[in-house]
């Protein structure tokens, strides 16, 4: 009966805990698409700016770009902001690189005239997280991860989805 008592409240514990540390942390999702086009074609919102190598490693090759964020993966979905910033190739052996990206939001709702700052590592395949490190106007003080993922690529552009969840500290 006492380690039937323990267990209920073990399991009353974790069932209240989670659902209290949940709405304590105000946890904020957003969804979008990033959609990039490669320099060279019109319209490019990527361009490689230095590049120290006349092989074919990308190590040390800087990129800067100014991609849109859509709400979804259709290149004619409703523009909801841009994504600006740059991707270093700091890996020898070509498996990433560090990316500083700020995701200015201009139509995304509440979040319209706000922005986050994120920074980390991105790897060459599967799936990325990396930090988000601040933001401003509405996302003031943002702290937490985004997650990322190619969805669809051809010779010319790529369509990755987002998924950020942080709090703000306030």
């Amino acid at each position: 009966m006492a380690a039937a008592r323990c267990s209920f409240l073990a399991l009353s514990v974790v069932l209240i805990g989670g659902a209290v540390s949940a709405a304590d942390e105000g946890l904020i999702h957003l969804h979008f698409y990033f959609h990039e086009v490669d320099a060279g074609t019109p319209n490019a919102t990527v361009v490689n700016v230095a590049s120290l190598h006349k092989n074919s490693s990308t190590f040390g090759d800087v990129n800067v770009f100014d991609n849109a964020l859509r709400a979804g993966p259709d290149p004619v979905s409703r523009l909801i902001g841009r994504a600006q910033g740059f991707a270093l190739h700091t890996s020898l052996d070509e498996s990433g690189g560090l990316t500083a990206i700020t995701f200015a939001f201009s139509d995304y709702g509440g979040y319209s005239g706000s922005t986050l700052a994120t920074l980390g590592h991105i790897g060459v395949s599967g799936p990325s997280e990396r930090s988000i490190v601040g933001g401003t106007g509405k996302l003031r003080f943002a702290r937490g991860y985004m997650a990322s993922r190619l969805l669809s690529s051809t010779d010319t552009s790529i369509v990755v989805v987002f998924d950020m969840y942080f709090t703000l500290a306030r």
